[in-house]
C-alpha cells in the first residue's frame, strides 16, 4: 500500500509542482467566475481581472521560490 501511495504522490508531483500555485490559480479562477455570474452584464473587465489575479498569482509564486519575498 506504501508503494501505491508513493506512486500517487509522484505522478501527482509530475503534474502539480507547487500545489499553493495551483490552489491559488483555482481559486483565483473560481472567484472572477463567481464575479462573472452575480455581475448583471459581465464585459470585457473580467477578462482583465483574470489576467491580473492570474499574473499576480504567478509574480507572488516566482518571489517566494526565488527566496525574495522573505
Amino acid at each position: 500500500m506504501n508503494a501505491i501511495g508513493a506512486i500517487a504522490r509522484e505522478l501527482l508531483g509530475l503534474v502539480v509542482d507547487d500545489v499553493g500555485f495551483a490552489a491559488a490559480t483555482l481559486g483565483g479562477i473560481a472567484f472572477v467566475w463567481v464575479l462573472a455570474t452575480m455581475a448583471p452584464q459581465p464585459g470585457p473587465w473580467m477578462a482583465i481581472l483574470l489576467f491580473c489575479g492570474v499574473a499576480a498569482i504567478l509574480v507572488e509564486s516566482v518571489l517566494r521560490r526565488s527566496g525574495a519575498a522573505r
